[in-house]
């Protein structure tokens, strides 16, 4: 039926009633910009950690990072910034949007750094020169087993880290201490992270390997209730049927936060020893929501997972997962100089250091500072799932993202067979979403079922 066809239909099927009331009251009551939107914008506390998040500063914050003008959103910040303590939340709403606009249509910085790298966009330019060989895994290695030990390891590791996220070294130091690198208070595998990777299992049992960005950008609409920071945005875009690759950078100046490789190591997961194809499966799923670095982190994740079946070294998976990040990249050079601080001293704390200074123009929930505390932490924990815990944890930043991708790695390496039993009892076997076909669910299920899809994707 054609679109006029419909209309005409409804229209000559309708009836008009001389009793009927005015009902604008549903009207009165629905907001497009509501006030708890609003304020997640401009201040918010981090669920896990109560730690402080401006998501709009953030936001100003990371388009500069990425070689842009962002003078006159600064000076606007100062005034969002009086409005939101006068509780003047019409003004506040006006001056955020005008605050986007300046920042999609702010001016290149010409010198800039982010400026002298390449960026490739389109997967047969980013993987033009990865390896695409697949390894030959030893019969001796239970799959299965490793893909439930990863999961073990990366809901260990994000209910741990959970407590610490958004802080300083010296303030965890501080309040923490000894504690640091251990459950502290509640257990809870509930967040937002994992919610993303279990939509894409549920993508690949529906689409194998015909899987498209397409069709896991339709199903975050369908099932993923809210966002934050890049997702959000891509969420909104994809609302108003904006897919990917667009949905990744239209008007999103999140897109190299760390949201892709928060949640792409469940490609390693399903690509055990094949890392060209779980770059792949990485990309599919970063161009949601990110674009450029911020797809590379994601690929950078995957990678490092599905090594992790093949090499039980940390620092040998590192030194062969560089072979999968795009060349002359800004992230390639990251990832560079990262390992350089690593192998230049014996303490991960004079890393640390290295990274607070050289990168204290980025957010901390931006891909680059968390990606230098994944490789420090792999680096200088050595395999051993405690010390790695505890390092990552003192670094700061946004630490249950980070652990939880070092917990999936180690996790793989150790298997389900040998991994710790006082990180794995806590979590009770459950995995807990918001999402209203997966509240709940058996981990060993969850290990289960990403096995089951490895040979159909």
């Amino acid at each position: 039926m054609k679109a006029w066809e419909n209309e005409l239909k409804r229209r000559k099927n309708a009836t008009p009633s001389i009793s009927y009331q005015e009902n604008w009251e549903k009207m009165q009551e629905s907001n497009i910009f509501p006030n708890d939107l609003l304020l997640t914008f401009w201040q918010s506390n981090v669920p896990g950690s109560n730690a402080p998040e401006s998501m709009i500063v953030g936001a100003v914050q990371s388009v500069e990072n990425m070689g842009r003008d962002v003078s006159k959103a600064e000076i606007l910040l100062e005034q969002g910034f009086h409005y939101l303590s006068s509780d003047d939340f019409i003004a506040l709403k006006a001056l955020t949007s005008e605050i986007f606009y300046l920042l999609d249509n702010s001016p290149i910085i010409e010198n800039h750094r982010f400026h002298h790298y390449l960026r490739p966009l389109k997967w047969e330019e980013i993987s033009k020169f990865f390896p695409t060989n697949k390894f030959n895994l030893s019969n001796k290695i239970d799959i299965k087993d490793k893909i439930h030990g990863g999961w073990l390891g990366q809901l260990a590791g994000g209910s741990m880290g959970t407590k610490f996220e958004g802080y300083t070294h010296d303030a965890l130091e501080k309040v923490f201490g000894e504690q640091l690198g251990k459950y502290v208070g509640e257990v809870s595998t509930l967040n937002d992270d994992v919610t993303y990777e279990i939509i894409f299992l549920k993508t690949c049992e529906e689409k194998k390997k015909d899987i498209s960005s397409m069709d896991v950008a339709k199903n975050w609409i369908s099932y993923i209730p809210f966002g934050w920071s890049a997702e959000l945005m891509a969420l909104d875009n994809i609302k108003r049927g904006i897919f990917p690759p667009d949905s990744g950078y239209f008007y999103n100046p999140f897109q190299e936060w760390i949201g892709a490789q928060m949640r792409c190591m469940v490609q390693g997961l399903l690509s055990p020893g094949d890392p060209y194809k779980a770059a792949k499966l990485a990309f599919i799923d970063s161009q949601v929501s990110h674009s450029g670095n911020g797809i590379y982190g994601g690929i950078h994740a995957a990678v490092l997972t599905s090594l992790a079946f093949v090499f039980n070294d940390p620092k040998k998976i590192i030194k062969e997962s560089l072979q999968y990040i795009p060349q002359n990249t800004e992230f390639s050079r990251i990832v560079s100089d990262v390992i350089k601080y690593c192998q230049e001293t014996s303490d991960w704390l004079n890393v640390l250091r290295k990274v607070e200074e050289n990168f204290k123009t980025y957010n901390w929930i931006h891909l680059y500072p968390n990606t230098a505390s994944v490789i420090t932490s792999l680096w200088f924990g050595e395999g051993d799932f405690d010390k790695s815990m505890k390092i990552v944890s003192s670094f700061g930043y946004d630490v249950d993202c980070n652990a939880g991708e070092i917990g999936t790695i180690l996790g793989v390496i150790y298997g389900q067979q040998n991994f710790p039993n006082y990180w794995s009892i806590p979590l009770n076997n459950n995995l807990e979403t918001y999402l209203p076909f997966f509240q709940k669910i058996k981990i060993s299920d969850l290990a289960d079922w990403t096995y089951e899809l490895v040979g159909i994707i």
